[in-house]
């Protein structure tokens, strides 16, 4: 974990970090705030990795931000949504991640494409809460299913030379075929390109991986703008969002997009993320409370209908652990 501290505010430093980057330092501050060892690598980044550097900005021993110009105050207010967890912070960790604000504006700026498909071309944007699914037909009439807890960005109506769209979470997408005029999705650092065709792309920001698994058709899929691979029918290709070791497997045409089914299907999944999966799916808050556990990876199946706990049940006896459910929370011990 510290190795990644170290990863990310080198990115954040170098202007170089991508949205679901910045996503994930927050959350590492998120839980920083009741973990003293994260908040110890915190401190032990920021002595070997930014101590002597300087910086415009800075906050005075009275806790006041200086040094930004105005058309930073934006990043100023934002700053105030974690403002408990930063008093928890050394004033220099605090410069930090109030750098890395800045990091991310012009991060916007200089890569307007991953956040809004079609410049000056008025974005709509449609999401699904928890435990909720959603259909869309788009203005070229492709049509996407939204599985639970997801965001789909696209424009009111598309280029004549591209279709492009931004995914936060997980689809499925039936592709109208037009010759010479590509689709195309945007998940972070990775762009998945078809002219018509029907697949699935699985990119949660909080999950190790990103999948995207072909059902019908040819799929090109990029990484940091180099191809990585030209997907077929019962084709699917794994990016690890952390280490960018990319993998590409087999699978059945029905497990595409099994969710679609009432199918939940895990192929080599850290635990931990099939619980964050679970979670979105049943909207359900779960607790693991031994350690170790969330790492472990395993390869099942649950069919939704059967709900969380019969699904947390095995993961229990897979683990050698027991569930209880107190406060309506599950607990993992």
């Amino acid at each position: 974990m510290e190795e990644r501290i170290k990863y990310l505010f080198r990115k954040f430093l170098d202007n170089t970090c991508t949205k679901e980057e910045f996503e994930e330092v927050f959350s590492y501050i998120r839980m920083a705030e009741k973990d003293p060892v994260i908040q110890a690598f915190f401190d032990k980044v920021y002595e070997n990795e930014l101590n002597g550097k300087s910086h415009a900005a800075f906050v005075d021993g009275d806790g006041h931000l200086n040094g930004l110009k105005e058309e930073a105050t934006e990043v100023v207010s934002f700053g105030k949504s974690v403002q408990k967890v930063m008093r928890r912070w050394s004033i220099a960790a605090t410069v930090a991640i109030i750098l890395a604000g800045l990091a991310w504006v012009w991060y916007d700026d200089a890569h307007p494409s991953k956040m809004a498909p079609v410049a000056g071309n008025m974005h709509v944007s449609k999401s699904t809460d928890r435990s909720e699914y959603q259909y869309l037909l788009l203005p070229d009439s492709t049509e996407v299913w939204l599985n639970a807890a997801s965001t789909l960005e696209f424009p009111k109506s598309f280029d004549k030379n591209k279709r492009e769209v931004v995914l936060k979470g997980e689809a499925f997408f039936d592709v109208k075929h037009a010759d010479k005029i590509p689709f195309i999705i945007y998940t972070g650092n990775v762009s998945t390109e078809v002219l018509g065709t029907a697949f699935n792309i699985k990119a949660y920001p909080d999950m190790e991986k990103i999948t995207v698994s072909v059902k019908r058709g040819k799929v090109k899929v990029n990484y940091a703008k180099k191809q990585v691979a030209m997907l077929t029918v019962g084709q699917q290709i794994s990016i690890n969002q952390r280490s960018m070791a990319v993998s590409e497997k087999s699978v059945k045409q029905s497990e595409a997009a099994a969710w679609q089914d009432g199918k939940l299907v895990y192929d080599d999944y850290m635990i931990g993320d099939i619980i964050l999966d679970l979670e979105r799916v049943y909207n359900e808050k779960v607790k693991v409370e031994v350690g170790g556990v969330e790492t472990l990876r395993i390869s099942t199946s649950f069919k939704r209908d059967q709900g969380i706990e019969k699904a947390l049940e095995v993961l229990c006896r897979l683990t050698d652990t027991e569930l209880e459910r107190q406060d309506g929370i599950y607990h993992i011990k």
